[in-house]
């Protein structure tokens, strides 16, 4: 049972790491110059997935390990539609430096199912009789 409520902290932990990862590759990569400007949904989405993974992993109740999926899900669905332009010109391979949309992209849907997972995982607080 110990491992079990270690595993889901482990896995939103692992979350919250690879979503402030996506987060420091947006702010450093996020403005090209297909979309000039951030998109404040996407740090929205993404910086409450980080404060709730957070909490989650402290408090250990489950519903903020699904709340800190939702809010993931929600700054890389925001994050693709601010990046949609790269991403048509990646298909018509006009635009070369594509890295760092891919490592963005990459740490924000390892973010979204991590905290799913955790949420899955982990199991809720018994009481102690």
């Amino acid at each position: 049972m110990k491992k079990q409520k270690r595993a889901g902290r482990v896995f939103l932990l692992a979350a919250v790491l690879l979503g402030v990862l996506a987060l420091v590759l947006y702010i450093a990569a996020g403005r090209t110059s297909f979309d000039p400007n951030y998109s404040v949904l996407a740090f929205v989405g993404m910086g409450a997935g980080i404060v709730l993974g957070i909490a989650g992993s402290i408090i250990r109740w489950r519903p903020l390990s699904f709340l800190s999926y939702l809010s993931f899900l929600y700054g890389f669905i925001q994050y693709l539609v601010s990046q949609a332009n790269l991403i048509a010109n990646i298909f018509y391979d006009v635009d070369g430096s594509t890295f760092p949309f891919y490592a963005t992209l990459a740490a924000s849907a390892g973010a979204v199912v991590l905290a799913l997972v955790a949420g899955i995982v982990m199991k809720p607080i018994q009481d102690k009789q």
